[in-house]
């Protein structure tokens, strides 16, 4: 008995190790380098692994060995590296004998805010190096190219080249390339430890805690910084946002979250972030044809949200000018108050569906779903009676039992709308304003098509704000003025469907995301 205990130890022990080794070794996160040279003053944060972990790897590989072109797996990464070889070359850049031979696991991109008085934001790129005596000997020649002088300079132990504009900084393992001297210094600062880094950042490791730790790729936003806020950090409620990119046996993900301040936000951010719990009901008007939609709720609150922050900050003073120059163009040539008239009709909820983009226009709807169907219908009698004042004309008919009002303006352009229930249809043309209107009255609608619904099924929780691409059918749809070529277009095709979500859950925005492969 004593001997089967100790048996039965040792092989517990020994499959405990296996697990822990094969975890390490296959299914690690790979550690982000580029975040510890990153000041901690970064805006935005972008971060993409060359060389994933041994899962994410083993994922991925699958995925792209059912692209046509792809299925040999013993060739994945030579065709790859083809790819590269083309986008880097359209840069003049010989990506087999510059970039390659040293480029190491991580390429990273930081964007910090503008300094005092300044209007630019600050542009930081960050890669691995694999080996370094490679890069010491690509990487002058390839900043040679843009032309530029450089002076040497010795900071924090390390040898900088310094620009007037681009600098940069090649250290064992990582070079730093920056759009100003002093930017530079700033991530050398980071990396030695003599300033905070991002890695540092208390709201960077708690945004990122929030996203699988093992990815392909991340995005870390802090609000505040990005866009100048009222002083709370804060920007319509939201101070920060991560989203990590994961490949799964059934598709690319994309998850992440949003922290949203009830107690900070204002009442108009607060009404838009509690309409973002509802599911989407305005693709039960869309035709089964459709080939992309994207669905918000509380637009108007959001927009006149964004606004007032516009214009309590005097770096927003042209935009601010902007926007009210178009009010009175609208009111004085068009006869239109937005305000009043048009900005009520997208304070619920509001979809746009695509099913075909030529040289002529988009072929689509717009779908508004308005809280108040009675001031609904006066706001488009107001707009269209003035129109009419300054010489535009109106022609109905009938589709589905409702009314389609096309209107003419003169040396303007034209569109349709009608108003059926409690749902407002609008279009350029009124084909496309009853087709939506047949559509939902024979109940053959994109909602009802599994191309829309079975990608959602994986997307959980399938609320609030989203989007839907069927890629095939998108491709398809914008022949008329982009023709990728029989290549790229057979690969296209062999994506399924883009499905993102973006609900509120429990003081959380939440965003999920996959992208399908057939």
């Amino acid at each position: 008995m004593r001997r089967l205990v100790i048996a039965l130890t040792a092989l517990l022990v020994m499959a405990g190790a296996v697990v822990v080794v094969g975890y390490l070794l296959l299914f690690s996160a790979v550690a982000d380098r580029a975040a510890r040279a990153t000041p901690a003053d970064a805006a935005l944060y972008v971060n993409l692994y060359l060389q994933p972990s041994s899962g994410q790897k083993m994922n991925l590989l699958g995925l792209v060995g059912r692209l046509p072109g792809f299925r040999d797996a013993a060739t994945v990464e030579d065709k790859i590296g083809q790819v590269a070889q083309r986008l880097f070359g359209t840069a003049g850049i010989d990506y087999g004998a510059d970039v390659s031979p040293w480029l190491g696991t991580q390429v990273a991109l930081a964007v910090a805010p503008p300094g005092a008085g300044g209007l630019t934001m600050h542009l930081l790129l960050l890669a691995a190096v694999r080996d370094p005596i490679a890069a010491r000997a690509a990487v002058p020649r390839l900043m040679a190219r843009a032309g530029a002088t450089y002076l040497p300079e010795t900071y924090r132990g390390q040898q900088a080249m310094m620009g007037a504009g681009t600098s940069y900084a090649l250290l064992d393992n990582l070079l730093v390339v920056a759009d100003t001297p002093d930017r530079l210094r700033a991530a050398l600062d980071a990396n030695a430890d003599a300033a905070p880094s991002l890695a540092d950042s208390a709201a960077y490791a708690a945004a990122m805690r929030t996203v699988p730790a093992d990815h392909l790729a991340s995005v870390y936003v802090n609000l505040g910084r990005l866009v100048p806020s009222d002083g709370d950090g804060h920007v319509g409620g939201y101070a920060t946002a991560a989203l990590a990119l994961t490949a799964e046996a059934d598709g690319v993900h994309l998850d992440g979250s949003a922290p949203f301040a009830a107690d900070i936000a204002s009442s108009a951010a607060r009404a838009a972030f509690a309409l973002g719990s509802q599911r989407a009901s305005l693709t039960a008007w869309m035709p089964r044809s459709a080939a992309a939609e994207v669905v918000v709720f509380g637009l108007q609150q959001s927009l006149v949200d964004i606004e007032a922050e516009m214009a309590a900050n005097p770096s927003f003073a042209q935009a601010s000018a902007a926007l009210n120059q178009l009010r009175a163009i609208a009111a004085i040539g068009l006869g239109i108050n937005l305000d009043r008239d048009l900005l009520p009709l997208f304070d619920g909820e509001a979809a746009v569906a695509l099913r075909s983009l030529d040289a002529a226009g988009p072929h689509g709807q717009l779908l508004l779903r308005p809280r108040d169907r009675v001031a609904a219908q006066t706001a488009l009698d107001r707009m269209r009676d003035g129109l009419v004042q300054r010489g535009a004309t109106v022609t109905t008919s009938q589709a589905a039992g409702a009314t389609v009002t096309a209107v003419t303006v003169p040396e303007v352009g034209h569109g349709a709308y009608a108003l059926a229930g409690d749902v407002v249809v609008l279009a350029v043309d009124p084909a496309d304003v009853a087709a939506a209107l047949e559509a939902h009255a024979g109940g053959d609608t994109l909602a009802t098509d599994d191309r829309y619904a079975a990608p959602f099924e994986r997307v959980r929780p399938h609320a609030g704000n989203e989007m839907w691409l069927g890629i095939p059918g998108l491709v398809d749809a914008a022949t008329g003025i982009f023709d990728p070529g029989s290549e790229l277009r057979d690969i296209l095709h062999q994506f399924g469907e883009l499905a993102m979500s973006a609900s509120a859950q429990a003081g959380t925005l939440e965003i999920h995301a996959v992208l399908t492969v057939k």
